[in-house]
């Protein structure tokens, strides 16, 4: 019965069936809600990836050169503004300056090499 198991998990990979469970990324800041997390998924972890970590070097959170600052202000600018030019669209009026300001912190989180804000 094992190794039934077994074999329909490994088809199941070989054949690239994805499981839809969607992966959330985890935060190292504990104030980051579960809804803000939820929001990260269905809102920026399509092109951003899980965790922050995108296929594309321009798109991830991890690992990257931040080109349009470092400062949970500067990326909240980003997700209200968009950047013109690229996919990233604005999210003004889409989301709330509430959840603005929260996915920003929280994708600022993912980054283990920015150091925390000063208050």
């Amino acid at each position: 019965m094992k190794a039934l198991g077994c074999l329909l998990v490994a088809g199941a990979l070989a054949t690239g069936a994805a499981f839809t469970q969607p992966v959330v990324a985890q935060s190292t800041t504990p104030a980051a809600s579960e809804e803000t997390k939820k929001l990260y998924v269905a809102q920026c972890q399509a092109c951003h990836g899980p965790n922050g970590k995108a296929m594309l070097p321009d798109m991830a959170f991890v690992d990257r050169a931040w080109k349009h600052g470092t400062s949970t202000a500067d990326m909240a600018k980003v997700i209200t503004e968009g950047v013109p030019g690229t996919m990233m669209m604005p999210f003004k009026g889409r989301l709330t300056e509430e959840q603005i300001r929260d996915l920003a912190r929280y994708v600022r989180s993912l980054d283990p090499k920015l150091k925390p804000e000063k208050k």
